[in-house]
């Protein structure tokens, strides 16, 4: 592929997706985890918004860079935890802002730099695209379990 327009496309209507269902949600699931650990609708952002943003610099380097990069390997897991610990300390509309940061960043960058971008990393930048596809599916699964559970318990209220 010698264009980006296809994957652009599909991150537009995963960003499309995810912010019609946050249409849709009730103000109080906003920050409630489902069950398992699974993730928050603001933690889902702001998951997303910290890869995404981390995918433009690490591609971004590695353009820019004429030498090996030196420094020592993420160790993800922790790098995540710790993201987590600060989005949790943000307000809903400070994750959005930066969630649409990211995006727009993400789109910015695959418009501007594709044609300098290897086959290999053309294809690894579709990995910004699977994970977002991967959480919102998660989220619907939380979101739809939560929604349930309230229906149920407003119906027994009720009985």
């Amino acid at each position: 592929m010698n264009r980006p327009d296809e994957l652009i496309s599909a991150i537009v209507e995963e960003d499309r997706l995810l912010l019609s269902r946050l249409e849709q949600c009730p103000d109080a699931f906003l920050e409630m985890r489902g069950s398992g650990g699974l993730l928050s609708f603001k933690d889902t952002l702001g998951h997303l918004a910290f890869w995404d943003s981390f995918a433009v610099r690490f591609f971004t380097r590695k353009l820019d860079s004429t030498v090996e990069n030196d420094s020592p390997p993420l160790n993800f897991e922790q790098r995540n935890r710790q993201e987590l610990q600060r989005v949790r300390q943000l307000s809903f509309t400070e994750v959005m802002k930066l969630y649409g940061k990211a995006t727009r960043d993400l789109i910015t960058f695959l418009n501007s730099r594709w044609h300098e971008l290897s086959e290999k990393q053309r294809r690894d930048l579709f990995l910004p695209l699977k994970h977002r596809r991967h959480h919102r599916l998660l989220l619907e699964k939380t979101l739809g379990s939560q929604q349930d559970t309230d229906l149920l318990k407003e119906h027994e209220e009720e009985a």
